[in-house]
Order: C-alpha cells, then sequence, then structure tokens
C-alpha cells in the first residue's frame, strides 16, 4: 500500500514548531538526547502453503521517542530563554492485505501518530504544547493481470493538519521491465 502523508506528519510532529502564547512561532534549538525504540512485525498465512491462490499478510509497526534537555528559544522578544524540556511521541500503524484470487488483492490500513506529553519546565505558561494526533485510514483494491503490473485503487481519509480532512483517491499503475530475480537476461 501507498501512504506518502505518513512521512509528512511524522516530521510534523517530530519538527514541533514552538508558539508562544502570545501567537508568534518561535525560532529553537534542542540539545540533550534523544531515544528512539521501534517494533515492527509480520505475520503471513497461505492454506497449505500455497501463496497463489489465497493468502493474508498483517503488519505492524509501533516506535516511541523520548527526549530530555535544555531548549533555547526567541519567542520574537529582546532576548533568547532557555528552559528544560522533556517529550515523548509515539506512533503506529497495523495493515492487512487479502489476495483472495490469484490476481486480486485487498487492503485496510490504519496509521496514527500521538504528540505525546510535552513538559517546558519554567516555560510552560510561555509555551503552548500541541496535542494534535495526525491518523489516516485507507482501503486498497489491486489486479495483477500479469506479474509485470498492477492496477491499484486506493481510497484514504486522512487528518494530517488539525481541523482539515482529506479523502483522497488514488489510481496507480506499476510496470516492471528488464531484469529480476525469475530471469537473467
Amino acid at each position: 500500500m501507498r501512504f506518502d502523508d505518513a512521512e509528512r506528519a511524522r516530521e510534523a510532529v517530530a519538527r514541533r514548531r514552538l508558539r508562544p502564547a502570545f501567537g508568534r512561532d518561535a525560532a529553537s534549538s534542542f540539545s540533550g538526547p534523544s531515544h528512539l525504540a521501534i517494533a515492527d512485525f509480520v505475520w503471513k498465512w497461505a492454506p497449505n502453503g500455497n501463496t497463489r491462490g489465497r493468502t493474508f499478510k498483517l503488519q505492524g509497526e509501533y516506535f516511541r521517542r523520548k527526549e530530555s534537555g535544555d531548549l533555547t528559544y526567541d519567542p520574537a522578544t529582546v532576548r533568547e530563554s532557555t528552559t528544560s524540556y522533556s517529550a515523548r511521541q509515539g506512533g503506529w500503524y497495523l495493515q492487512g492485505v487479502y489476495q483472495f484470487m490469484p490476481t486480486w488483492r485487498a487492503g485496510l490500513r490504519y496509521d496514527r501518530l500521538d504528540g505525546g506529553g510535552v513538559d517546558y519546565g519554567r516555560d510552560g505558561g510561555v509555551l503552548e504544547a500541541n496535542h494534535f494526533a495526525p491518523r489516516r485510514a485507507s482501503a486498497m483494491v489491486d489486479w495483477s493481470p500479469s506479474e509485470f503490473s498492477r492496477v491499484r485503487v486506493q481510497f484514504s481519509r486522512s487528518e494530517t493538519v488539525p481541523g482539515v480532512t482529506d479523502n483522497e483517491w488514488f489510481l496507480q499503475y506499476i510496470l516492471s521491465i528488464g531484469a529480476h530475480g525469475a530471469h537473467q537476461y
């Protein structure tokens, strides 16, 4: 399945623009440790081991980031300020793809990011935390008329920007040409 907006949403959560309570964006820099943990899994099923007829593939991923250190920011005032900073962020996705005939597949996917908790230390009253959690749900069906081509239709409903819901349709044609694992040219 194809999910381009996931990277943009991850970056939006990871980059956290600071917004002082009086409404202007603040330029900022962070110094301190950042720990990232990731877990993923894939489970495949095919009756009697036959992957040509029916199959099912379930996969997912979870990640969590924790930071703590010093945050220096300039709230567009006369002087910059440094304060303690700690944050937790996370995200996950789960998708399943079912091949119900040799050339047809259908799939569902849900992904979500969590801005987590933020502690701005003594400046918590000046800086506001972003509690937005981007998410998206997608459904797709594809048809592979040969081992060299695939036609896919996908619908996604995403909320990657606060207050904005996008309904997106994708029509994709994939064509493979040249040398590949089955044949040497």
